[in-house]
């Protein structure tokens, strides 16, 4: 048998040269190349969670702003930990905010920004908005950054958001105003119209020069009539308005009425409260004539597979049928968790013959 002697001088220098080549920077870079700035670093297990985030500001002024161009902002920050550094996320507040970052991983000392881009679209006035960072360190796990911005609308509406007729009775109409300002002396209203000209209408009247907390700026006024024949209910409409500023050549408001008719119901709506499957209910409606005169209802009915109803309805006085009682008795035959129905009156009153109202409850399994 021949055996073989080994060299102890060579074995000694072989052992620290191979294990100088696995810890070398070759097989475990602290950044590796070739990958993208959020590819993962690699650390001893000792280090992960020991960066700690030092933010330089965490409250910027963006200043005024008109709503149509968008604010930026830059948080610079730092790796103050004597480990890396890993932003997990980060969350804005409203949608309006953008957040960017360049990468995800900070070594120690590392410095980074974060960028922010605000649209103020729809916001007027004071704007506070924040950021929330979220990081691996267990010193510096979040952190809030905010930002302030004062935002100018480069057209001025009032109302700003819905022109509101409130309640009316039927027949009466009414006329409410729309002013809309621009910020150059030849700015106007070049149209508007609205999507329900059955009931609404409106009319452009230029204004001239006012002064709005301390600015100059420039009026039109719109006119928006709700005319006299609009039927009872809720009623609503899109006014789309067109100006001569490109920066903002077409945008759209509501308005909103609610005509009242001749028919008062009481209850308004009417409840169930809360039953089971087989329960039956008895209800009682009356429905008046607020402007005094007569009237007959004609039928009532509720199409609802959920319960089983009927109803028998006569006039206070017959003679003088100013004010009619209506009776409601069923059953319940289905389960609801939020039942919401709608029974109908019919009657001979003029633009009423058809009258809503509403009935709910929360019908539950036996």
């Amino acid at each position: 048998m021949t055996m073989t002697r080994r060299n102890p001088r060579l074995t000694a220098v072989l052992v620290p040269a191979m294990l100088f080549a696995i810890s070398s920077p070759a097989s475990a870079q602290l950044f590796p190349t070739g990958g993208t700035d959020d590819a993962p670093a690699v650390f001893n297990d000792e280090t992960v969670g020991a960066g700690r985030l030092v933010i330089e500001n965490d409250q910027l002024e963006m200043g005024e702003l008109f709503d149509t161009e968008k604010g930026h902002a830059e948080y610079k920050f730092r790796n103050a930990g004597s480990g890396p550094l890993t932003i997990s996320h980060i969350k804005p507040s409203c949608g309006c905010t953008v957040p960017e970052l360049e990468k995800k991983v900070y070594a120690p000392n590392e410095t980074g920004v974060i960028r922010v881009d605000f649209d103020p679209k729809g916001k007027r006035g004071s704007v506070v908005q924040s950021i929330q960072v979220f990081t691996d360190s267990t010193s510096t796990p979040s952190a809030n950054l905010t930002f302030r911005a004062f935002v100018k609308p480069i057209v001025v509406v009032e109302p700003n958001a819905v022109l509101n007729f409130m309640s009316l009775e039927k027949g009466v109409g009414d006329v409410k105003e729309i002013r809309v300002l621009g910020r150059f002396p030849e700015f106007e209203v070049t149209r508007a119209t609205t999507d329900d000209p059955m009931n609404f209408d409106i009319e452009v009247v230029p204004a001239g020069e006012v002064e709005v907390e301390g600015e100059k700026l420039y009026a039109s006024i719109l006119k928006v009539t709700l005319k006299p024949e609009a039927k009872p209910g809720q009623l609503r409409t899109e006014i789309s308005i067109r100006t001569n500023d490109e920066r903002k050549p077409i945008f759209s408001m509501s308005a909103v009425a609610r005509i009242m008719g001749d028919l008062q119901f009481s209850p308004a709506r009417l409840t169930l409260g809360r039953l089971v499957v087989g329960d039956e209910f008895d209800r009682e409606v009356r429905v008046t004539s607020r402007s005094g005169k007569p009237f007959h209802i004609k039928d009532v009915n509720l199409v609802n597979r959920t319960v089983e109803s009927s109803f028998t309805f006569e006039p206070v006085d017959p003679e003088n049928p100013v004010e009619w009682i209506i009776r409601i008795t069923g059953k319940v035959l289905e389960p609801a968790a939020r039942f919401n129905s709608v029974i109908n009156v019919i009657s001979d009153v003029k633009d009423e013959e058809t009258s809503p109202m509403q009935i709910y409850g929360q019908l539950r399994p036996q």
